[in-house]
């Protein structure tokens, strides 16, 4: 894939207080050198403050609150880790109605991580089969899903997965979203 092949692609990342902050800085950096168009939404206007390790780390600027982010205006999903970030997600009805859009019209998604615990906790999970960190087991298999052992997990349209290795993480995502269909122009 060469660094381009997404240009012109709409790339949602979702967002909230509490997001992985060397999984964002990586995702924004990385997805940023691809041309695709990148937006940030999150539960909270203007800024996200990441969490770094044991505290709060820096803070990412939001280009719209997903209170008004419409899915249909995107190609593409990333729902970066970061376990206090996905619980303020998972209590938001406009996340679970932004998801429940891109899996409506089969567009690609990238739950990285303890992202994947966001369809659990928006009752999304059911049939898909999903991977991540081993703790999600569990929640991830009594919400429906059915369990991958493998790091990287793609069913359908979701690519999950454990972001241990996250630059492998993130070349798994790309080449996914890279055959996502283009969007089509409202008339």
């Amino acid at each position: 894939m060469t660094e381009k092949a997404l240009s012109g692609k709409k790339i949602l990342i979702m967002v909230s207080n509490g997001v992985d902050e060397a999984v964002m800085s990586t995702v924004q950096r990385e997805m940023l050198k691809t041309g695709a168009i990148i937006k940030t939404a999150g539960t909270e206007p203007g800024l996200v403050n990441s969490w770094n390790n044991n505290a709060w780390g820096l803070y990412f600027p939001v280009d719209q609150q997903i209170s008004l982010t419409l899915g249909a205006d995107f190609d593409c999903l990333i729902v970066p880790s970061g376990t206090r970030g996905i619980q303020k997600l998972s209590t938001s009805p406009h996340a679970e109605r932004i998801i429940a859009s891109f899996i409506t019209a089969g567009k690609p998604m990238a739950f990285m991580g303890s992202a994947v615990e966001l369809l659990a906790k928006t009752n999304l999970a059911q049939g898909w089969t999903v991977s991540g960190p081993e703790s999600m087991m569990e929640t991830m298999t009594a919400a429906g899903a059915k369990w991958d052992e493998e790091f990287l997990c793609t069913h359908n349209t979701l690519l999950t997965g454990d972001c241990t290795d996250l630059a492998g993480f993130i070349k798994a995502m790309m080449t996914h979203f890279e055959g996502a269909p283009e969007m089509k122009a409202a008339a």
